[in-house]
């Protein structure tokens, strides 16, 4: 993407709960506070991003035991090389088993944070083993560098991605039916000016019950004003007509009008609403022409991640005003952050906390995952039932190495699993020293029982590999 410049991943910092080491699992005892203090939860005062309460059945209560982990067989990991490039999304068909399919970038750096690609969709009918040939969506043209995909009923798969305008770039989306043989007349949204933004997410409505069964849900960002990035959202049932709403500012700080929003993430709910997340920092001051620069310490109020309800009723799309879910120190997660719903409505949250992954839902419980002696980057999250799959990309704190983990819980985040790696592979940080390094849209997503996470790596040259986990 041609509006972003040089990123560096480093380290984001919320205060955890409970702390998860490597060494062991949070089991056995009921997880042990950090010295930090405890993880606020969401006041009374603001929107209530939890299910409806249903009425229960009156039982004869039981004494409550220690969370324990149940035994169960180790999980079945393997990685699997995609292509040549950086920048790697996934999505799996949730009603077709081993059917997946990763869109990557070949970037075309012709200047300092100036670059675009061609972006290229592969598809695996076998859990990755093997992949077609590349597909282009978007032709032989030369495009952003954030393409990202979902796949949704019916076989049909999503891709999203911003395309050049001069000047300036506009958000488009298409659908494949045929494994991304040939690709739907693209749909280009004419809801908001041309800016140098988008930095996509994309995500489709998969819960059979869901009353927007089918409905992909596309969030976005542009420039409204002065004081800062929009977040819009589109929606539709069919790929052609199409539904817009914008997610306004909540309330910012006193003395600090501006509010840096970016690192959009979407995810629907089984009662047909979505969600949608990103970072945000208050800023006493802030600049269209040096979008990511938040200035030094005193110019900036707070730092954290929002989150917004979204409803779609007939063509009608709105946003409900948003959470302040979790507070932050540092910027780096605004280009990384994971964003996963449950089944029972629950949005969760995974982001960078001071060397540590933090995983929770929100307005509940924290965990923070830790690794002795590396930083953890780039998390991502995945749900299915009561399993919660994490991914990170720990960093040696000396900056040396990096390496790719994963844990998982089996019980809704009370008990995890000690990281593990994936493989025993590492790389040089000084390897992908390209804008952006290997991507900033990594994701996983649960399929089928399976778990699929795609990510970029620098072992090898610049390339896209997809880890599959079954739990």
């Amino acid at each position: 993407m041609a509006a972003l410049g040089a990123a560096v991943l480093l380290v984001g910092v919320v205060v955890g709960s409970a702390t998860l080491a490597a060494t062991g699992v949070i089991g056995g005892t009921s997880p042990t506070p950090s010295a930090s203090p405890a993880a606020t939860p969401v006041s009374a005062s603001t929107p209530d991003l939890s299910p409806t309460p249903q009425p229960t059945p009156t039982v004869t209560p039981t004494p409550t035991a220690t969370p324990v982990p149940t035994p169960r067989p180790a999980p079945s990991v393997h990685e699997f090389a995609v292509a040549a490039g950086t920048e790697p999304s996934t999505a799996a068909d949730p009603f077709h088993p081993g059917v997946v399919a990763v869109v990557t970038e070949q970037v075309n750096w012709w200047a300092p944070g100036r670059g675009c690609s061609r972006p290229a969709v592969r598809v695996s009918k076998n859990g990755g083993a093997t992949w077609s040939a590349p597909s282009h969506p978007w032709g032989s043209a030369c495009q952003d560098i954030h393409a990202v995909v979902a796949w949704g009923p019916n076989g049909r798969l999503w891709v999203g991605n911003a395309i050049s305008l001069n000047p300036g770039v506009l958000m488009t989306v298409t659908h494949s039916d045929d494994f991304g043989k040939t690709w739907s007349k693209r749909y280009v949204e004419n809801f908001n000016p041309r800016w140098v933004g988008c930095f996509a997410s994309i995500a489709v409505d998969n819960w059979p019950a869901s009353p927007n069964f089918g409905t992909v849900y596309v969030a976005y960002n542009w420039l409204p004003d002065k004081y800062g990035p929009g977040v819009s959202v589109m929606a539709s049932r069919d790929g052609t007509t199409w539904a817009h709403t914008d997610v306004k500012v909540g309330s910012t700080l006193a003395s600090y009008p501006y509010a840096l929003r970016i690192g959009y993430r979407v995810e629907a709910a089984p009662d047909g609403t979505a969600f949608v997340s990103y970072y945000e920092s208050d800023l006493k001051s802030w600049s269209s022409s040096n979008i990511f620069h938040e200035g030094s310490v005193k110019n900036v109020g707070r730092r954290g991640i929002e989150i917004s309800r979204i409803h779609f009723a007939g063509q009608t799309l709105s946003a409900d005003s948003p959470v302040w879910a979790t507070s932050i120190s540092v910027k780096e997660p605004q280009f990384d952050s994971g964003l996963a719903v449950d089944d029972t409505g629950r949005a969760w949250l995974a982001v960078e906390n001071g060397g540590k992954i933090r995983v929770g839902p929100v307005g509940g419980s924290w965990t923070d995952i830790s690794i002795a002696g590396k930083n953890g980057l780039k998390p991502s999250i995945a749900i299915s039932g009561q399993t919660i799959f994490v991914g990170w990309h720990p960093q040696d704190k000396s900056g040396a190495r990096m390496r790719t983990y994963y844990t998982i819980s089996y019980d809704g985040g009370q008990t995890w699993l000690p990281p593990a790696q994936v493989t025993g592979n590492s790389w040089s940080p000084k390897a992908a020293s390209v804008t952006n390094g290997v991507g900033l849209r990594e994701n996983a997503v649960f399929a089928n029982g399976t778990v699929y996470w795609a990510y970029g790596d620098a072992r090898s040259g610049l390339k896209s590999y997809l880890a599959v986990i079954k739990p």
